[in-house]
């Protein structure tokens, strides 16, 4: 048996990548796993080499790489709101029936930010039949509402996060749904908030595979006040200390200052203490924010200022 998995890096998340695919390997030890990676043009050789190391200890692993196109890296994406520019490799997954060979018909995808605790064979084995993508349904934030109000659609038809997605890559070919993503984005840029997520939202609005929870269990799901619809509660529940993959949707686990620090960030370290980036953390604030931050923190050591309450449920870790 062999599964396929994408990812999209560029040089900020080859480390939280890296991580990812040492944890499919560790837990997938019987199953063969290509891993195709499309890579921004920032992405150095050295980071190839450092993630084809991590498939190198095991075996049946392999990885390839995909410089993505000019054209594509070139396209005018949709900013957030049209405030600023986000990443762009936030939408190279829509490409991925082109990048990839026509010999993968199938993908599993995976953000950066998942750690795989379990088998992925019951993900791959899921029936598409001819439905082009399967995955998690989210019907928790505002932005979900928004999506469907600023389109006139009904929220009934449910909202995925595009995070972890089983992707029928023979559909999305026939059907040349590339062609329906750009049309999405050229005539809605103005209300995409959430990039390819929207995107893929709407052109699949009607035809997608609600895959169990398990397989994508976000950060709003161990929020003290749930951020999800009630009708999800007992499958939420069943999932809640054991879940196939684990989605940091929040604050990074492998950022050096959180304020809400994810309570299975230790399952994120277990399996970077494994790699080469053993240890590692990433500052991304500003030098302002810090300062900012530091203060705001002093001040309530000092107990001159309240203490932040917990957003999130207090549970052990699980790994």
């Amino acid at each position: 048996m062999r599964i396929d998995i994408a990812a999209c890096t560029d040089r900020h998340f080859v480390m939280p990548t890296g991580v990812m695919m040492q944890s499919v390997c560790v837990n997938n030890p019987d199953v063969d796993i290509v891993f195709n990676i499309v890579v921004d043009d920032d992405v150095t050789d050295a980071d190839c080499a450092d993630l084809k190391n991590i498939t190198d200890k095991f075996r049946g692993k392999s990885v390839v790489f995909y410089p993505v196109s000019e054209a594509i890296a070139k396209t005018n994406f949709p900013a957030i709101g049209n405030s600023y520019s986000p990443p762009r490799t936030l939408y190279y997954r829509l490409w991925l029936a082109d990048i990839l060979p026509e010999s993968v018909r199938k993908v599993i995808y995976l953000d950066g930010d998942v750690i795989v605790r379990q088998s992925l064979l019951p993900l791959w084995n899921t029936n598409l039949g001819d439905y082009p993508i399967a995955a998690v349904p989210i019907d928790y934030m505002k932005a979900t509402r928004d999506f469907y109000s600023s389109l006139n659609e009904s929220q009934l038809l449910g909202y995925f996060n595009s995070g972890v997605l089983l992707v029928n890559l023979e559909v999305w070919r026939e059907r040349q749904v590339i062609n329906d993503f750009k049309k999405f984005m050229a005539l809605y840029a103005e209300k995409i908030r959430y990039h390819d997520q929207d995107v893929m939202n709407y052109v699949f609005m009607k035809e997608k595979v609600d895959l169990p929870i398990t397989y994508n269990m976000q950060t709003g799901f161990y929020f003290k006040t749930p951020l999800y619809d009630p009708k999800y509660e007992e499958e939420v529940r069943k999932s809640f200390m054991d879940p196939v993959i684990i989605h940091y949707t929040g604050g990074k686990p492998w950022e050096r200052y959180n304020r809400y620090p994810h309570p299975l960030k230790s399952t994120f370290l277990k399996y970077q203490d494994m790699t080469k980036w053993r240890s590692v953390t990433y500052e991304r604030r500003p030098f302002k924010l810090r300062m900012i931050n530091l203060g705001a923190d002093l001040l309530r050591k000092w107990k001159l200022k309240p203490q932040i309450a917990d957003v999130f449920l207090d549970i052990n870790p699980i790994d």
